[in-house]
């Protein structure tokens, strides 16, 4: 089998677009949601998109308790995801300007009530800021039944094509 290649340790071709590990953070924390990247043990990538927030050094995502994704997870813990904040096509130079980040990870399920309650208050925040009071309520009848999957972070990068 072929030794898997780092792409992450890889230095990023076009130098001028890296932005610190700081910005790359930013811009998943502005990203409307993130491409959660998977692959089982057949090595068939699947990309699903998923809605998420990052705390601390966790991406934390909701999903059901079955599923293509959850399978592959199981498989393989290791994923990416990739975050797009801003994206503008500027026809004129032939180009989009953008802001994106990836992310290399190791993700697995959460079986911990306290933890996947913390987990549903954050994306309840992120998501629904103007219904705070009423997150609990919408939460614990749901708890048993929402999965949550955790990916403790390895490697950030980002990279930004702005206008010069």
């Amino acid at each position: 089998m072929e030794k898997r290649r780092d792409f992450m340790k890889k230095e990023m071709r076009r130098k001028d677009r890296l932005v610190s590990e700081e910005k790359a953070r930013e811009i998943i924390e502005k990203s409307e949601y993130g491409m959660l990247c998977t692959a089982g043990l057949d090595a068939v990538p699947y990309a699903v998109a998923v809605s998420h927030v990052l705390y601390e050094n966790i991406i934390y995502f909701h999903c059901a308790l079955v599923g293509r994704k959850l399978e592959n997870i199981m498989e393989n813990a290791k994923v990416s995801m990739s975050f797009v904040s801003k994206a503008e096509v500027e026809q004129e130079a032939y180009t989009v300007r953008f802001e994106s980040a990836v992310v290399e990870g190791t993700a697995k399920m959460i079986e911990d009530e306290a933890e996947k309650l913390l987990a549903l208050q954050l994306i309840c925040k992120r998501y629904s800021p103007d219904l705070l009071e009423g997150h609990l309520d919408y939460i614990q009848p749901r708890l048993k039944h929402t999965g949550i999957c955790r990916i403790e972070i390895d490697q950030v990068s980002g990279k930004v094509n702005k206008k010069v």
